[in-house]
């Protein structure tokens, strides 16, 4: 009794003793107290003071061997003498005051220094835990329940202690024998390496060149050992790019883990809006797009001592700018060493761009038996020797395309059933096979299912970058006993995964890539011959784990005739943020660019238009305030420019939203509309008829509804929609991240990312949820149970409806970053006014990518009808395309079809589509279309706007065409489109200026000055008055120094006033006739062109709009007045003629008072009633 009380007594001044510390942290010196003091008697005597302190002190006992030797052997014993008979509480590992006393940081624990609350150490003590008690408690069934009804609290603290006193103790013993035995494999698995014997060979050659090159194959090591071999020769500050952002933190965990953790945060990673970084960091693992950055703000990285490259064998496009700035930075910096890392491939054009030597380290490859396809079709154009050496010479590379065959499965058939009769069914081994895209991969796994579900030893899955995470997840699974997976995908499965138990692979040769047409702009998903070095990695697949084979459904003289390497990305796509950049670097001309392999002189001039129609350029290719701040944004520049400009409007939440949406793969899942008709029909709530950014802004609303409906879950609520859940989570996760953008672009900017003033309460359920999390992410990453598939075919998808598992955590991991309930009232319906501005929004970051319906549409039917671009011809909408399942709304009637006002109303908006990509499969697409107004949008956004001398005829850059019945009219809306343009200008510069702490200049026109003498008596009213304007704005030098609460309040005023008057002029209709102008019109009307070269001389010229030589005048830097030599089409057609619903706005001219108005048709009559003039 007196020990339990004892305990009781010591356990709750403990307590006490560690909220009192924890609220005075600051007085935490202590002060020496003696073991013995003199009494009043002046004898000597124990001091009880010192003995109260000498408390059980984890850290002391750790420490000193004897001690800690000592707390083992009685811990042992402690555990012998109490097993079985030991009595606590079942419901949890421990009590809550046992955790707070022993592992709350707040409270000063006594294990907390080692195994905080919430640790990865402290959920393993925790298991460890549950263990001992099991194998301690007493048999007794009632034992536990008695206890916790009869026994004190006090006793129950006070063995529970004594356990977690002993417990800890053998943990830690367990603990490290457990690392004495990883070290010891760690050291023989490193040894076994291939780079490891040639680490002195890394460092000696190092230090003599200053860059190297390792070429080492899968298996060598080298992403995990070089790091390590410079740590341990001394260099201080190591940077480590990879490609992929899931490479970098899984190296520093792998690092980590190999070095068991002795270095703590020396070894660390850095990813966009993610680290762990600290001052202490020697081995920084960062994507290349980061160091690009950091390059930016400190151009001779000066942070670095030795700066890694890893994977350049990738070809990625920012990786070779990468390289190319180190080459530059190599003549300036003498204390900087570099070290490429690539696959053996190609490795020597790295080596002589950089003048450097050559490490070749052999892979740890078993051998792959490779098996050709003997065929009497052979590709002709693939053996064709001339055309390969042609290949060979060519400095811009290009792939070589394959014919398009419908897939025949009997020679994959044949593949299966020789494994089947040869290998025995208890030799694991499973297949692999490579197809070129996702329709190749789904017609195979049809005609392989049937073989399948016959021969009972096969499971078929697929495996391609857009079927669902679950799904995808499923190759990694183990197969029931007797049965082998056939794993059929596409090269994803190549480089970025890595199964476990492939033994087979089969190579179809094909591979469907993304080129980019400079011209068109348009992106092209075709089918090209694999390169020899991806059928090398193919290959490869099969010799990871053991001895393999490789079937190749091409013949030997085929593969011969493959090129040697893939085309690398800088010569097949978009070249905007490469060049972007480059000029944002001040590295002067993209196109004399010191680059390892040049791109095509075509592709960079496209991406200099495109980067000028965008506004991050000039038009003297010089870098604009607005192109500085999209470089520096981490983000794609179109979609920076969308940031940018919601924050000028106030419309952050919807913009980040779409901008998000667009940025992730789509949330809707590929169906059958045979077998899913219901699923297609409930997504009908989410559509939206302004296009597909607003259906997404539709469907992310739904999702945050059903988030909060309690009723039902988000997840079944996206398996009845035919949705992906992760796709919601990443653009969840993506909005935080453009906020952060946004923040850092200006501090302050968005003021709802402040810190939450949280509640008592609401900080208590999130420490609860942050908890959750942990323990959440601790058991999956310690499972290591794997999954076993199932031989149901017909059932697979409900797989994804049992697993539940992995949505527990992204909802947790969503609900501790966001906010639900300000997430919902963020996403409130939107009004029309912001439905305008935002469509304005989308077209000022992809103009010029607009497309017009053909004249024939509404005579064809409605899976037929096509759009035209000023680049290409003859597009249709993608099936994807919320416009897809509503061709009505873009269709158009014919001349001699009745319209009803709706269909009067959609005409005289002159409807456009605004699209996101052009992408070619087997035809020509539109992708991520928004519907907008035609003549509204080309007068806020075209770059080139030319008219004739009454302005009756309006030409946008060189391709559009409005003719209007009014020329009074016409001038109004240019006059209306001047100003709102140059107010938006202003305003996005001020901005942009606020943020770069510096004054952003309107662009000036080139080459001409305006001067009064231009303006004479025939030129329209309102073109005198633009002329004014604009002398006026070229002379005001205001500028504002200091951004004071005053000047933001002016700001806001002058946002919400240009708001008004653009949504006023999008609601209004414009009575013109709107078309493609053709180019005999546009030859006609533009008579002075450059003169033609001398092979062209005689031939009949042809439409260029580049030859044009404009005559007239420049106004601003958009407008040419008098640039067209056509007839007026103005005409006086009376009002009552006119077909205008009675609700609609339309600008209409008073020829009595010489005005033009907004007006309904009721507003029209009243004024010519009430005219005075």
């Amino acid at each position: 009794m007196k020990l339990a009380l004892r305990w009781s007594l010591f356990f709750s001044s403990r307590f006490q003793l560690s909220v009192f510390m924890s609220q005075h942290r600051r007085r935490r010196h202590k002060e020496y107290i003696p073991e013995e003091r003199y009494d009043i008697d002046g004898r000597l005597i124990k001091n009880e003071a010192a003995l109260k302190a000498k408390t059980w002190n984890l850290r002391d006992i750790l420490r000193d061997p004897s001690k800690k030797a000592e707390a083992l052997e009685k811990g042992q014993a402690f555990i012998k003498q109490q097993r079985g008979k030991l009595i606590l509480s079942d419901d949890r590992p421990w009590s809550h005051e046992s955790d707070e006393i022993f592992f709350s940081r707040k409270r000063d624990g006594l294990a907390a220094w080692m195994m905080p609350r919430g640790s990865p150490i402290y959920y393993e003590f925790e298991g460890f835990f549950v263990k001992l008690k099991e194998s301690l408690q007493s048999a007794t069934p009632s034992s536990s329940s008695s206890a916790a009804q009869h026994g004190t609290s006090s006793s129950l603290l006070q063995s529970e202690g004594e356990l977690l006193r002993h417990a800890l103790i053998l943990f830690h013993d367990f603990q490290h024998k457990k690392r004495t035995n990883l070290k010891e494999k760690l050291e023989k698995y490193r040894a076994e390496l291939p780079i490891t014997a040639y680490a002195n060979a890394i460092l000696h050659t190092l230090a003599q060149h200053r860059v190297l090159l390792v070429a080492g194959d899968t298996g060598c090591g080298k992403s995990t050992q070089v790091p390590q071999i410079l740590m341990q020769a001394g260099y201080r500050k190591i940077a480590c790019t990879q490609p992929r952002r899931i490479a970098c933190s899984s190296l520093a965990r792998r690092v980590s883990y190999e070095t068991l953790n002795e270095f703590g945060t020396e070894i660390a990673y850095q990813v966009r809006f993610e680290k762990t970084k600290t001052k202490r960091t020697r081995v920084l693992f960062l994507t290349e797009g980061l160091l690009l950055r950091q390059y930016a703000a400190d151009p001779t990285l000066s942070m670095y001592d030795v700066i890694i490259v890893d994977e350049v064998h990738e070809r990625h496009m920012m990786g070779d700018f990468l390289l190319a700035l180190l080459k530059r930075l190599l003549q300036t910096r003498q204390d900087l060493y570099v070290v490429l890392m690539s696959a053996t491939i190609n490795a020597e054009l790295f080596a002589q761009y950089f003048d450097a030597p050559t490490l070749n380290v052999p892979g740890r490859m078993y051998t792959v038996k490779t098996h050709y396809w003997t065929s009497d079709k052979e590709d002709k154009n693939l053996v064709n020797d001339a055309e390969y050496n042609r290949r060979q010479r060519a400095i811009v590379k290009e792939s070589v395309p394959s014919k398009s065959e419908r897939v025949d499965p009997a020679p994959y058939r044949r593949v299966m059933e020789y494994i089947d009769q040869s290998i025995p069914i208890t030799e694991r081994g499973d297949l692999l096979i490579f197809m070129s895209g996702i329709n190749e991969i789904s017609q195979l796994a049809d005609a392989l299912k049937e073989y399948a579900e016959h021969n009972k030893q096969w499971i078929i899955l697929m495996l391609h970058s857009t079927l669902a995470v679950d799904q995808q997840e499923k190759v990694f699974d183990m197969p029931p006993e007797g049965v082998r997976k056939c794993i059929i995908s596409s090269n994803i499965a190549e480089t970025s995964l890595t199964i476990d138990g492939i033994r087979f692979v089969v190579d179809s040769g094909k591979v469907k890539e993304l080129t980019h047409d400079a011209t068109s702009n348009m992106s092209k998903l075709s089918e090209f011959w694999i390169s020899k070095a991806s059928a090398k990695q193919r290959a490869g697949r099969s010799g990871r784990t053991g001895p393999g084979e490789c079937f190749r459904l091409y013949s030997e003289n085929e593969f011969e005739h493959f090129n040697d390497f893939a085309v690398p990305e800088i010569q097949r796509a978009p070249l905007e943020p490469l060049i972007l950049q480059i000029k944002a670097l001040d590295l002067g001309d993209p196109r004399a660019f010191d680059y390892i392999e040049a791109p095509h002189p075509d592709a960079i001039n496209a991406s200099m238009e495109f980067l000028q129609n965008l506004g991050a350029l000039d038009n003297a290719e010089n870098i604009t305030g607005l192109g500085t701040v999209l470089a520096n944004l981490p983000v794609d520049a179109v979609i920076g420019k969308m940031l940018l400009m919601a924050t000028v409007f106030n419309l952050v939440d919807p913009v980040i939203t779409i901008a998000a949406s667009l940025s992730v793969q789509s949330p809707f899942t590929r169906l059958n509309p045979e077998t899913h008709s219901d699923i297609i029909k409930n997504r009908r709530i989410c559509h939206s008829e302004h296009g597909d950014p607003f259906t997404l802004l539709n469907l992310w609303q739904q999702w945050l509804d059903a988030k909060t409906d309690r009723k039902i879950s988000s997840r079944s609520w996206c398996r009845r929609h035919g949705l992906e859940e992760q796709r919601l989570y990443e653009i969840a996760k993506m909005r935080r991240q453009f906020e952060k953008v946004l923040n850092d672009f200006q501090p302050g900017l968005l003021q709802f990312l402040s810190a939450d003033s949280d509640t008592e309460d609401k900080e208590k359920e999130r420490q609860s949820k942050r908890d959750m999390l942990k323990r959440e992410r601790y058991e999956q990453r310690s499972s290591k149970r794997r999954r076993v598939l199932t031989m149901e075919y017909e059932g697979q998808e409900d797989w994804q409806m049992e697993n539940e598992g992995p949505a527990d955590i992204r909802d947790l991991e969503f609900s501790m970053t966001n906010n639900l309930k300000d997430l919902r009232q963020k996403a409130a319906l939107l009004s029309s006014v912001d439905v305008d501005l935002i469509k304005l929004i989308i077209c000022s970051a992809f103009y010029p990518q607009l497309a017009i319906g053909d004249a024939h549409n509404p005579y064809r039917n409605s899976n037929e009808i096509v759009f035209h671009t000023r680049f290409k011809n003859f597009l249709s909408i993608h099936p994807t395309s919320v416009i897809a399942a509503h061709p009505d709304w873009v269709q158009g009637l014919g001349e001699n079809v009745r319209k009803d006002d709706e269909a009067v109303e959609r005409a005289l908006q002159h409807q456009l589509l605004c699209y996101l990509q052009l992408l070619e499969t087997n035809k020509p697409h539109l992708l991520g279309i928004t519907r907008v107004p035609g003549i509204h949008t080309l007068l806020l956004c075209a770059k080139t706007i030319d008219t004739n001398a009454d302005c009756s005829v309006l030409v946008f850059d060189s391709y559009y065409m409005a003719q209007f019945r009014t020329a009074q009219v016409a001038a109004f809306v240019l006059y209306q489109s001047y100003r709102l343009r140059n107010t938006w200008l202003r305003l996005l510069n001020q901005r942009i200026g606020r943020g770069l702490g510096r004054r952003v200049a309107h662009q000036a026109i080139e080459d001409y000055v305006v001067t009064p003498d231009i303006a004479d008596e025939n030129m329209p009213k309102v073109i005198k008055r633009i002329i004014k304007e604009e002398q006026q704005r070229q002379q005001d030098d205001t500028t504002t120094d200091l951004w004071t609460p005053a000047v933001e309040a002016r700001y806001q005023e002058q946002v919400s006033q240009l708001a008004a008057q653009l949504a006023e002029a999008m609601e209004t209709a414009i009575s013109a006739e709107f078309r493609i102008a053709k180019p005999s019109e546009l030859i006609k009307m533009y008579p002075k062109y450059k003169a033609p070269v001398e092979e062209q001389e005689g031939i009949p010229r042809s439409w260029n709009p580049k030859e044009v030589i404009r005559e007239g005048i420049q106004i601003t830097s958009a407008i040419h007045y008098n640039s067209l030599d056509t007839p007026s089409t103005a005409s006086s057609i009376p009002i009552e003629e006119q077909r205008i619903p009675r609700h609609v706005k339309i600008y209409w001219y008073c020829p009595h008072c010489d005005s033009t108005y907004s007006f309904t048709l009721p507003q029209i009559h009243e004024h010519l009633a009430s005219c005075k003039y």
